[in-house]
């Protein structure tokens, strides 16, 4: 007996798919073939509202049309065409040509750029080869490898002919996934990779988000008391938030932990004042020449720290 279950499941940050399936039976041997594919939700939450989400909605209407033997060629003519459209949004023209990695390859057209260039845009924006290469360890050809493997498959699906009509549904399962998970990759590949250079600038990021919340004032911990010291500033997080022919503008996440004091010191002295230490969430926003991108700079305003909570309590009592 062979029984099937469907099920959706979040792979970790170890990379390993675990799995509790109830199965009703025990004390017994069953053998078991796992079969996996990317689940679609996850490109959708990274297709721009409107027309990326509307067309891939459409894309995956045309493989519910069982009864249609253009079924997977039209499907893969619109993912083909999402995929240059998304590449397009990721790697403008106008931001791309300013790069100094950027040479025309496209002999027939004036700042032609080809899909491999889009895609090592994506990924470093305007950061030279050597960097991206020599210091930062990042090999692109592989996910551009896959990704063109996957589009040149597209393409010979969407020239009608008598081996390529009314594809066969085993090959129809197996080529979606194959093209979903492409897709996919794209995206959280340009991620993995971003997240290796926030790495290696890490330590210059995490120290001008010290400077910069010791050097400013910070209004929402001035309204909090009469007098605040910053005791402690701990960065958790920094993300890429964009990244184009000459800027990497960065966002820092952490905690922020101050001693709060009512009164000045002459009312400590004499009691009538208070201290409290509190820690609150902040952000910081900070920048980078793509030419020199370890000499992080941030521009006045660009710490927040979230007091929100403390006007919460406050509120409840």
């Amino acid at each position: 007996m062979v029984e099937s279950v469907k099920v959706r499941q979040r792979v970790g940050q170890d990379g390993i798919l675990h799995l509790e399936i109830p199965v009703g039976l025990t004390d017994q041997d069953v053998e078991v073939m796992v079969i996996y594919q990317v689940a679609p939700i996850d490109i959708q939450q990274n297709l721009k509202d409107g027309f990326e989400k509307q067309l891939f909605e459409a894309a995956l209407s045309n493989l519910r049309d069982t009864e249609n033997p253009l079924r997977f060629n039209n499907f893969a003519y619109a993912t083909r065409e999402l995929v240059r459209h998304i590449l397009i949004r990721i790697a403008p023209d106008e931001e791309l040509v300013k790069c100094s990695w950027y040479k025309n390859e496209i002999e027939s057209r004036e700042n032609g750029i080809t899909r491999r260039q889009r895609v090592y845009y994506a990924v470093q924006g305007g950061l030279s080869n050597e960097y991206v290469r020599d210091i930062l360890g990042i090999d692109i050809i592989e996910m551009q490898k896959f990704l063109k493997d996957a589009v040149d498959k597209m393409s010979k699906y969407t020239h009608i002919q008598e081996k390529t009509f009314n594809i066969d549904d085993s090959k129809v399962e197996r080529f979606v996934e194959e093209t979903l998970s492409a897709v996919s990759s794209l995206f959280s590949t340009v991620k993995k990779k971003h997240k290796i250079i926030t790495s290696a600038l890490w330590e210059q990021i995490d120290e001008s988000t010290v400077d910069s919340a010791l050097s400013e004032t910070i209004l929402s911990l001035d309204e909090l008391s009469s007098h605040h010291s910053i005791e402690e500033v701990y960065t958790s997080d920094i993300q890429i938030i964009t990244i184009d022919g000459d800027f990497i503008r960065f966002r820092a996440e952490g905690t922020i932990a101050c001693e709060l004091q009512w009164g000045s010191g002459s009312d400590m002295k004499r009691g009538d004042g208070a201290v409290a230490s509190h820690s609150f969430p902040f952000t910081c926003e900070l920048w980078s020449s793509v030419s020199e991108p370890e000499d992080i700079q941030t521009e006045e305003g660009a710490f927040s720290a979230d007091t929100s909570s403390w006007w919460s309590e406050y509120t409840d009592e």
